[in-house]
């Protein structure tokens, strides 16, 4: 009976990007098919899959499930390392074998006979060898890499975004996107704004793909822009793995930085702090929504649009429907009011307030003298962090008085990244509204650039109506610069 065989190939790193691997692979098992007198009944193929990272290989499952639906009865690969190279798989495989007496052919090592105890435990040290070459290659580019960290080198990879392949040289066009994306978040701009603008301007990343906001997030949050090495994920993420380490900078890189450590620690808080990230994320529709505040008594919500309430234009019943949008108290529903119109009215209230000079001016003043003060009090503390570690080396206190001091430290140092983050933020706005007309500029900009800049000089707070069904008017709605005019 004539084997009907499934040729199975895979290379792990497709670097010459053309599948050439894979395409000798077939090959050479096509030749040793046809010596064997098999049918080449299917060729399954992934390419640039490692069978060891243990992410899913479709065409490997499709030829399982072809072996279950006796589509196939035979199988050739090139060496038995590309079936398998983690024992739980070479396990399921073995079992699918047995169940169905399928033959295993490889061209460089011969018979693989699942059928018998001794082609069984032969196939698992193979698979065991496969393994602990796999572990042993692992062990040494983790010792590369932490050595590398140590000294502050490139530890290789994809090319990174801003920098040529050799990971070392600012590509400097890429590096002004970073430095612009930069400036756009610290002015409170949202980042599916940024990668829909990138876009526009045909702009791709280091792969060539489109931006979108995770991929935005990513280049932000990267230490390496401020020219710095760390352990851990930037986005703090360790994903229920143990053996993963807590995200900590680690020293100074030997590439040079793109922005400044400042800018990208405030990046990296807003980003990163679940409770900045919300507002920079997720692309707002309207002004006020989630910035204006509830002013029932005792109520200190946000307020939220909504646009369920329909209304029928005129008296004339047979006239369409018209959709309203509202802001609606957020937590409680206690108040509403016109989302279109208070939008337009308190556009043009900040647009004459942004034209004051002395408002301007007030944004800016001190900023950069906090910003400085913040930066040495920093650094004083780190220095006081490493000395309190260098104590517990020399067993001058315990355990428990590093953990009680380091705490201390680390939470007055959170404090300052925190308040340095709302500080440079501030200094970009003002940046943003530095135009020779800022009233114009303002109406001019994007959404959120807009809800950047009022969030920079007003708080509004919606009042309740003085009767119910009343027509809307700016006497409920309460406005509180943040700045002194």
């Amino acid at each position: 009976m004539t084997v009907k065989a499934a040729i199975y190939c895979r290379i792990s790193k497709d670097r010459e990007g053309g599948g050439l691997g894979v395409e000798r692979q077939e090959k050479d098992c096509r030749d040793l098919a046809e010596r064997l007198g098999w049918e080449v009944a299917a060729v399954f193929v992934d390419n640039d899959i490692s069978a060891y990272s243990g992410k899913v290989r479709p065409q490997y499952r499709a030829m399982l499930d072809a072996v279950k639906a006796g589509q196939v009865t035979g199988i050739v690969a090139w060496h038995s390392d590309r079936l398998h190279r983690r024992a739980v798989e070479l396990e399921e495989f073995v079992t699918l074998a047995e169940a169905h007496q399928l033959q295993v052919q490889t061209v460089t090592a011969g018979t693989v006979d699942l059928t018998t105890a001794s082609g069984r435990m032969v196939a698992r040290m193979l698979g065991a060898a496969a393994q602990h070459e796999v572990d042993h290659a692992r062990e040494r580019m983790r010792r590369a890499k932490t050595q590398a960290a140590a000294s502050g080198k490139y530890r290789g990879g994809p090319r990174p975004y801003g920098y040529e392949s050799d990971g070392m040289t600012i590509r400097e066009d890429e590096a002004q996107v970073i430095r612009d994306m930069t400036t756009a978040v610290l002015a409170g701009r949202s980042l599916h704004a940024i990668a829909r603008e990138l876009n526009a301007k045909g702009l791709t990343t280091s792969t060539g793909r489109d931006w979108t906001q995770p991929r935005v997030k990513d280049v932000l949050i990267r230490p390496r822009n401020a020219g710095l090495i760390h352990h851990g994920r930037a986005d703090g993420r360790t994903e229920g793995r143990h053996d993963r380490p807590e995200f900590q900078i680690v020293g100074k890189a030997a590439w040079p930085a793109i922005v400044t450590e400042d800018e990208w620690r405030a990046v990296h808080t807003m980003l990163v702090d679940p409770s900045r990230r919300t507002n920079l994320v997720n692309e707002p529709k309207w002004l006020l929504s989630n910035i204006a505040m509830c002013g029932r008594e005792g109520c200190d919500s946000k307020m939220r649009a909504t646009s369920n309430l329909w209304r029928r234009t005129g008296k004339d019943p047979q006239k369409p429907r018209t959709r309203r949008s509202n802001y609606r108290c957020r937590e409680n529903n206690h108040l509403t009011i016109d989302a279109e119109k208070t939008d337009d009215w308190i556009r043009g209230v900040v647009a004459e307030m942004v034209r004051d000079d002395r408002i301007r001016h007030a944004l800016t003043r001190g900023s950069g003298d906090a910003i400085a003060a913040d930066r040495e009090r920093r650094r004083q503390l780190v220095l006081r962090l490493e000395q309190t570690e260098r104590d517990y080396d020399d067993d001058l206190i315990d355990a428990r008085r590093l953990k009680a001091k380091s705490a201390k430290i680390e939470d007055e140092i959170a404090e300052i990244d925190a308040r340095m983050a709302s500080e440079l933020q501030q200094s970009e706005t003002a940046r943003v509204m530095n135009a020779p007309d800022p009233g114009a500029a303002f109406l001019d900009a994007p959404l959120d650039v807009q809800r950047a800049v009022l969030r920079s000089v007003l708080t509004v707070t919606v009042l309740p109506a003085p009767k119910r069904g009343g027509a809307w008017t700016d006497e409920r709605l309460r406005l509180d610069p943040v700045v002194p005019s």
